[in-house]
């Protein structure tokens, strides 16, 4: 609702819509509290740092775009989480193979080998002949 005639707007709603709930200062507490929850022990995945917070896990991206100390303590953390899977998978303090499936779905890791074939896949003679084009008759005319 918007505010009454010839009356200014609401605090949080200068440009329209309603009051943001999560202020910048908020935002930034709350990075110094994901920075310290980082480092006790038992915290590994970040999620869990939201969700005993209070808010769903997306707000953690939805907050890194708004303030720059946030983006910070996120980005910090997305590497810290991953090095410590790492870490952990590496010492056996974690399933190996469930380290595996977080690290392939959570930080984009893939395990596949992938090849670079030139060429056309249809007539797989074009390439050679494309590799020999005017170098045939040097090995039939040879001087």
């Amino acid at each position: 609702m918007p505010a009454p005639l010839n009356h200014p707007p609401y605090p949080g709603c200068e440009t329209g819509g309603r009051p943001t709930k999560y202020t910048q200062e908020f935002i930034e507490e709350e990075a110094d509290a994901f920075l310290a929850w980082m480092n006790k022990p038992g915290s590994i995945y970040f999620k869990r740092f939201a969700v005993d917070r209070g808010y769903h896990p997306n707000r953690l991206a939805e907050f890194a775009e708004q303030n720059e100390k946030f983006s910070c303590a996120y980005e910090r953390a997305k590497a810290w989480q991953e090095m410590r899977l790492v870490e952990g998978g590496l010492l056996n303090e974690f399933s190996g193979s469930f380290t595996k499936f977080v690290m392939g779905n959570v930080c984009g890791w893939t395990d596949r080998v992938e090849t670079k074939v030139s060429g056309d896949a249809v007539n797989p003679l074009t390439f050679l002949l494309q590799q020999v084009d005017g170098k045939t008759k040097d090995l039939v005319n040879e001087k």
